[in-house]
């Protein structure tokens, strides 16, 4: 049982597991510090600015995922760039702690880590804005509701997307934020011609030569008669398609970019 005890902890202790973030957020507090003040300051005045035209009633959420998805971007892009750092890789990989809560540790603080801790401070200097307005213009926006279902579909969104730019942070050595979208580009265009040639290759009456045949319909019905199949088939082909994308969406997307990063940070701590 001591074996066993012992072979576990190999791969995960929580004390171990705690040190490591501890130890990441001392190493990079003065960052942290400097870009809450870049961020307070940014919404505090573009609070007032908007305060100014009495308009914005979603003006708070608007701005929060904002500064949600392009600094959770950046952050994420840079999670693992020690690796690749020659004078600061050494200290890493012997760092006390597995792989599995080294990689643990820089996941969960660049997703569900990220989004708490940029909501709190956000509501906070929100709240700082809101006053500033109430005391110079008798105004104040509609505060930011962490509870809607918008704002939680947008956050698990957030943390969906972002594990692509955490798997460009373990494979890219440098420029990995450019690099990853630059990649996402050409797969979502490669997809696309996927598409389009299954298309023609589903539809081939849809097509005449390159360009799609100019045709205008007026009804579903029109198009399913034009298609030689029937409204029902062609709702359920669509109701069908679109469960498939949600699922590898939502199910299937982050926990294999999790996956397929671990075993290559796993490769180069190595």
């Amino acid at each position: 049982m001591k074996t066993q005890r012992i072979e576990r902890n190999e791969y995960f202790s929580p004390g171990r597991f705690f040190f490591i973030l501890k130890r990441d957020f001392l190493s990079n507090y003065r960052t942290i510090l400097i870009t809450i003040g870049a961020i307070a300051a940014f919404v505090i005045l573009t609070s007032t600015v908007s305060a100014l035209n009495h308009r914005g009633e979603e003006f708070h959420t608007i701005l929060y995922f904002l500064l949600l998805y392009i600094g959770g971007f950046i952050i994420s892009s840079r999670a693992f760039r020690e690796m690749y750092n020659s004078r600061r890789s050494f200290t890493y990989i012997t760092l006390p702690g597995s792989q599995l809560e080294k990689f643990i540790g820089r996941l969960i603080s660049t997703s569900i880590g990220y989004v708490l801790g940029t909501l709190i401070i956000y509501s906070a200097v929100a709240a700082v804005s809101e006053i500033i307005n109430q005391l110079l213009f008798g105004y104040t926006h509609a505060f930011l509701n962490p509870f809607t279902k918008v704002f939680l579909i947008g956050c698990a969104a957030f943390v969906v997307v972002q594990s692509l730019f955490l798997t460009g942070a373990v494979f890219f050595k440098k420029n990995s934020l450019i690099k990853t979208v630059l990649m996402l580009m050409v797969l979502t265009f490669a997809i696309l011609v996927i598409v389009i040639l299954s298309a023609r290759f589903i539809f081939p009456g849809f097509f005449k030569g390159i360009n799609p045949v100019k045709q205008e319909f007026q009804s579903l019905q029109e198009l399913t008669e034009w298609l030689g199949i029937t409204e029902d088939r062609l709702r359920t082909v669509a109701k069908s398609a679109w469960i498939v994308i949600k699922v590898l969406y939502w199910a299937v997307l982050a926990p294999l970019c999790w996956t397929v990063s671990y075993f290559k940070f796993r490769k180069v701590e190595v």
